[in-house]
């Protein structure tokens, strides 16, 4: 992962952004120890296997033909991001809150399912659902072990169902990370449709998002362009089922980071 970044710390060196830099660089620093951790503490904590789970997904969009990122394929196709303090931290607020039942996780655009993977390895039901095959049809990073167990392919944008052991499912923690920035704003009402219905009560939504185009064989993948505040003012306005929320995390703990900041933290009513 830190070779697919080593191009945007080139560009911040090369704007001479010394500040920006240096976060950058303790934002690297700072997950590789983490990930150090957390192989540690899957070492030596009791096996806690994933829960016997069914899962399905019910849709008919499969694939999300008409996205840029299908068409043009680049997330989906090099990225595989993950961050172990974001998942302990994550795991302990969550655990607090929820001791009697199973914990569920869903991560919308997964590209190669690594946050999966590490939510699996920790116990958790999780999902990972993401718009083009790309991965899957070239068997990259987690997709050969987990498609159609955890991993899925899926028009986020599109009515969707998921299924646990062939009932409808809800998560505690659902997270779209630079992946808000990809989907039209028209059918921006019928992504959070599915995210509320899919989030248990009390649940978290958590994106990162990005103002900045993304143009790849002259296509922008970036389809709706707002700052933070655009967000945050346009999810107040329409999606009133979600409510704001400090989960206590630095910007650089997040799996996302950007200069933007652009962090989303919400909790289900």
């Amino acid at each position: 992962m830190i070779a697919r970044e080593i191009p945007l710390l080139l560009q911040v060196i090369f704007r001479g952004e010394i500040k920006k830099i240096v976060i950058f660089i303790w934002f690297l620093l700072y997950r590789e120890f983490y990930n150090v951790v957390f192989w540690w503490i899957l070492l030596y904590r009791p096996k806690k296997l994933p829960p016997t789970a069914s899962v399905r997904v019910v849709t008919g969009y499969p694939i999300a033909y008409k996205s840029p990122d299908h068409l043009v394929p680049w997330g989906t196709k090099h990225d595989n991001n993950s961050h172990k303090k974001f998942i302990l931290h994550m795991e302990y607020l969550i655990s607090r809150q929820v001791t009697s039942k199973t914990k569920n996780y869903m991560d919308l655009g997964c590209a190669g399912g690594q946050l999966v993977k590490d939510f699996r390895d920790l116990g958790w039901v999780a999902v990972g659902l993401e718009g083009s095959d790309y991965s899957l049809k070239h068997r990259r990073a987690n997709w050969p072990l987990l498609a159609g167990k955890s991993l899925f392919t899926c028009d986020i944008a599109k009515p969707f169902t998921v299924l646990v052991n062939g009932e409808k499912n809800q998560f505690q923690l659902v997270t779209a990370w630079e992946v808000l920035e990809h989907i039209n704003i028209r059918d921006l009402p019928v992504l959070f449709g599915n995210i509320v219905k899919h989030l248990d009560k009390g649940g978290y939504f958590i994106a990162s998002t990005t103002s900045l185009p993304d143009i790849h064989d002259g296509v922008d993948l970036h389809q709706t362009k707002m700052s933070n505040a655009h967000w945050r003012g346009w999810i107040r306005e329409h999606i009133t089922d979600l409510t704001p929320v400090d989960i206590g995390l630095k910007v650089y703990q997040y799996v996302r980071f950007n200069s933007e900041r652009s962090i989303l933290t919400y909790r289900k009513k």
